[in-house]
């Protein structure tokens, strides 16, 4: 049994740095909450680290431009192009899950979020010439937490259909499973991170399940590897790609991604792992952490190496 509680130690480091934050308290969830009105203070914060890292982008040649992608129910979600000033022939193309573009939660419920990245995956296939793609031997999928799902789903989906389009993964602080569906049996009794990290700062497990039930997965779905892609059946579903991920040591979601990384490793799956001790999830997400140095160079590094994995692999 695997016990990776030693990861959850706390980071003097982060320690001290969240002396300087003013963190929301953890909203009561017997009460009444108005989720969309939470969703938009989270995404406020959001959006203003994108923006400045949109305009050193600008600054720096890359251009950028919004898409209306029509998805399979004939609704229209955006999509984010971004283009280097000096683009190889032929081009790499990297789909990046984030918070936007996909359709959220409360409003639509799941499957909606896995058939729009479906969907958005066919799209750039179809569409893979006016993106600078003339072979398929240049698309990779990454993702940060439920966008790590929502990567880690297509290439699921595509093996599970006999395809093996998508070369190589990222998958950051990845949430990989309904937390009822959470393989807690293959942890050490009392060590898994939705038990050691509940009560975590930034995300713990009481959010986890309540963004779960926001999602309300049909119980026809329930067990679908597509929407919990740590399940797949090892003796289903080949041929997956190599695989970078990430995870934080003071998450529930830490789990997700170490078994996820050992269950790749039982298959001989190519893997690349960063771990960041004590810190709680996507701590990234706040400018002046001490630890996002560390991070954005481990997040190059990973991309890098899964094209040089792909590269090597596509050559046996």
């Amino acid at each position: 049994m695997a016990d990776f509680s030693h990861l959850g130690r706390p980071s003097a480091e982060w320690v001290e740095f969240s002396k300087q934050l003013s963190l929301p308290p953890r909203p009561n969830f017997t009460a009444s909450l108005d989720m969309k009105a939470i969703r938009q203070s989270i995404n406020s914060q959001r959006f203003l680290a994108r923006n400045e890292e949109l305009k050193a982008m600008v600054d720096h040649g890359v251009k950028c431009e919004t898409i209306m992608v029509i998805t399979s129910d004939y609704l229209e979600i955006p999509v984010r192009l971004y283009t280097l000033p000096k683009r190889r022939n032929p081009a790499s193309v990297l789909l990046y899950w984030w918070s936007v573009g996909y359709r959220l939660t409360p409003e639509w419920k799941a499957p909606t979020q896995f058939q729009d990245a479906w969907d958005v995956r066919c799209w750039v296939l179809k569409n893979g010439e006016a993106l600078g793609i003339f072979s398929t031997s240049n698309l990779y999928v990454m993702g940060i937490s439920a966008g790590a799902c929502l990567a880690a789903s297509i290439v699921i989906r595509e093996r599970m259909s006999g395809e093996a389009v998508i070369k190589s993964q990222s998958l950051c602080v990845p949430w990989l499973c309904l937390p009822e569906k959470f393989p807690v049996e293959e942890i050490l009794p009392g060590k898994a991170s939705p038990t050691q990290c509940r009560d975590a700062a930034l995300l713990p497990q009481s959010w986890v399940v309540k963004y779960a039930d926001m999602l309300d997965t049909p119980e026809s779905h329930g067990d679908n590897p597509v929407i919990n892609p740590l399940l797949f059946d090892e003796q289903v579903v080949t041929s997956l790609p190599p695989s970078h991920i990430m995870v934080c040591g003071d998450d529930p979601l830490r789990d997700h991604g170490m078994l996820m990384k050992q269950k790749l490793d039982r298959l001989r799956v190519s893997t690349k792992l960063h771990a960041y001790p004590g810190y709680p999830h996507f701590f990234r997400r706040f400018p002046n952490c001490p630890a996002n140095k560390s991070w954005d160079n481990d997040l190059l590094e990973g991309i890098e190496w899964m094209m040089a994995q792909s590269e090597m692999e596509s050559q046996e």
